[in-house]
């Protein structure tokens, strides 16, 4: 079972794109602050995603997973560390404790972390690819949906992007 940040959750739910979590890897673990950021806070400041994400966790796609007390103290070092938000940071711990080798985390500062920590960090746009790998959708809805995620202002870079529509072409 995978783990994974705020982030991805939070755009493949803007996007309409949980779905393809359910289908990739059936249940998405995560840790407090993970809910705390996506569901509770998104939740108060009226984000129709925090609904869906948290229609998400009482169907068993999210799975709820408090940190030991003494996990606090190796999360303090990795977002001081590493200069991540105590989400990641969590996510991180979560996926060492639980000896997952995949996290889901968009940020480059959190990626770096997790090959450090020695996860294999996916991401948002991993998950669309993945998802026309696998069949799951076309190629065309692939990039409607990568064009959702953008739209939803998913910090991409121009290059980047350019190279994944290429890339999808390709599959």
């Amino acid at each position: 079972m995978v783990v994974s940040n705020s982030t991805p959750l939070i755009y493949l739910a803007r996007a309409g794109g949980l779905p393809l979590l359910e289908r990739l890897f059936h249940q998405i673990q995560i840790p407090e602050e993970v809910k705390l950021e996506c569901i509770d806070r998104g939740k108060l400041k009226g984000y129709s995603d925090a609904y869906l994400l948290e229609k998400a966790l009482h169907d068993k796609l999210l799975i709820l997973h408090d940190l030991p007390v003494k996990d606090i103290k190796l999360v303090n070092e990795i977002t001081e560390i590493f200069g991540i938000d105590i989400g990641e940071a969590q996510a991180l711990v979560l996926a060492k404790r639980k000896g997952e080798k995949e996290i889901l985390v968009d940020q480059s500062h959190a990626r770096e972390a997790a090959k450090r920590l020695g996860l294999n960090p996916r991401g948002t746009i991993y998950i669309v690819v993945a998802s026309i790998k696998r069949g799951l959708i076309s190629k065309s809805e692939g990039r409607r949906l990568l064009d959702l995620i953008v739209e939803a202002n998913f910090h991409i870079n121009v290059r980047i992007y350019r190279r994944v529509l290429e890339n999808m072409e390709r599959l």
